[in-house]
């Protein structure tokens, strides 16, 4: 049984028959274990595009990029904002029928 050294770190002695010393060992474990996390979180953070413009990245949970979400919100606000009669839509003349009635109750 005679001793060599580690042919890794050549620093410490290991027997026959085994290939590196115990310290390098745990090294290489780490190393390994180091390699497959790094692995894992690249797969993780795979970005997806956007599917309306397909240039950016979504946001997280989502399906669009920042600006095509801010883009459908105006879109949206500009719908509700015309759904909404504006003052020209009004007939005056309605409204002063309206008026009329109330005065024959009135009366």
């Amino acid at each position: 049984m005679a001793l060599h050294k580690c042919p890794k770190c050549e620093l410490n002695y290991i027997r026959d028959g085994e290939d590196f010393c115990e310290v390098c060992k745990r090294e290489m474990k780490r190393a390994q274990a180091h390699i497959r996390r790094a692995a894992e979180e690249v797969e993780d953070d795979e970005v997806i595009l956007c599917s309306e413009c397909g240039e950016l990245p979504v946001v997280r949970g989502g399906e669009l990029c920042l600006a095509c979400l801010k883009e459908k919100k105006r879109q949206v606000e500009l719908e509700n904002a015309s759904a909404v009669p504006t003052d020209e839509e009004f007939d005056d003349e309605e409204l002063l029928e309206d008026d009329e009635d109330l005065d024959d109750d009135e009366e």
